[in-house]
């Protein structure tokens, strides 16, 4: 167990980013979007070309979270990496579409301890998928190809390429039939 001054320390350091980083997300959200770009491009692991970050979008580490080329985020859609866990990330293919509200969580805590320790896991998001609004990403979970995530889903398990999932948690409602 680590002493107490180490724990002060860790917290200090833990609000102190978080002040930072929420005024930086209220000045971003000011900001006009050829800035908001330039930002994007520079703070993101990768950034694809065209594509949107709507305003009222938070993202928590950055530099951990990969976008590719057509990717639409929409309003208050929140994504969390891990800063503990350094090869976890959120990885968003091309031609994503991500409705309002939707949470991405890389990060969380084991249950099975009583000191709630950090556990983290990579959630990979393939192409031409959508993910509609108030849904729910949790870590470790990868969406495949295609696949469509109903409104006000939680996705506790990977998806399979080409169905639609919708709940809590999520579950296969049906394929998805492509006619065009």
């Amino acid at each position: 167990m680590k002493n107490n001054n180490s724990n002060i320390y860790e917290e200090i350091i833990f609000s102190t980013y978080s002040y930072i980083t929420q005024a930086a997300w209220m000045i971003m959200n000011l900001m006009p979007p050829f800035i908001r770009t330039i930002i994007f491009k520079i703070g993101l692991k990768k950034k694809g070309k065209r594509g949107n970050i709507d305003y009222g979008v938070y993202m928590r580490y950055m530099n951990h979270i990969e976008l590719g080329d057509d990717v639409w985020i929409n309003r208050n859609s929140q994504l969390y990496a891990s800063h503990r866990f350094k090869d976890v990330k959120i990885s968003i293919g091309s031609h994503v579409a991500i409705g309002p509200n939707v949470c991405f969580f890389a990060a969380g805590h084991d249950t099975s301890t009583l000191s709630l320790d950090d556990t983290a896991a990579s959630i990979i998001v393939k192409d031409h998928v959508w993910i509609c609004g108030n849904s729910t990403i949790l870590h470790g979970v990868t969406i495949g190809e295609g696949a469509v995530i109903a409104a006000g889903s939680v996705v506790t398990k990977d998806v399979a390429p080409y169905t639609l999932v919708g709940g809590v948690p999520a579950v296969k409602i049906k394929d998805r039939i492509i006619t065009k």
